[in-house]
């Protein structure tokens, strides 16, 4: 595919400073800059997303993208890719869908554009749509408890901590912050 035609159905857009951000559904031209940001990031996005060690290769992304969107046709969970000015740099999902209850969201996010606000105005974006559109009634976040920056993107869009448990996250390793933001609506 040539590199300077991009097919994305964008969902949600936002500037962020001089930075254009796009929530686009995922598409397999996405994978080799999405593998290349993972393995860039690879002992960082481990220790939080043991995924992070199972991908191999960009061919390891497509067949992932190939299996989200799968799931979102049978609409199991909503996954966008985070596009900054185009190019591919982390994902973000809804998850865990209850029709008109309930959704968890997850993300990641290349490390070259961290602390810049791009994920909680991601989230935030993504909260909107799962009430607007989905209706449901609320959203969790759920943070390893040593996940300062999760935690942070957790407090400033608005959620609230509803509490803390063992065993949550990593394969049953890591205790959890369960965050929840609920439908003003």
């Amino acid at each position: 595919m040539n590199k300077n035609v991009r097919y994305y159905f964008s969902l949600i857009h936002f500037p962020i400073d001089d930075l254009g951000i796009h929530l686009v559904l995922p598409q397999t031209w996405q994978a080799i800059d999405l593998y290349q940001a993972i393995a860039h990031d690879r002992e960082s996005l481990g220790k939080w997303l043991p995924w992070a060690y199972n991908m191999k290769s960009s061919a390891d992304e497509a067949k992932f993208i190939k299996t989200i969107q799968a799931d979102m046709v049978k609409e199991r969970m909503i996954v966008l890719t985070i596009l900054v000015n185009g190019e591919p740099c982390g994902m973000i999902d809804l998850h865990n869908l209850i029709t008109n209850q309930k959704g968890e969201i997850g993300y990641w996010l290349s490390s070259k554009y961290q602390g810049r606000g791009i994920v909680t105005k991601s989230v935030l974006e993504v909260c909107k749509y799962a009430f607007s559109e989905l209706n449901l009634k609320y959203v969790d976040l759920i943070v390893a408890v040593e996940n300062g920056k999760s935690e942070r993107v957790a407090k400033n869009a608005d959620f609230k901590l509803m509490g803390i448990k063992q065993h949550l996250i990593h394969h049953h390793t890591m205790a959890g912050k369960i965050f929840r933001k609920i439908n003003p609506n």
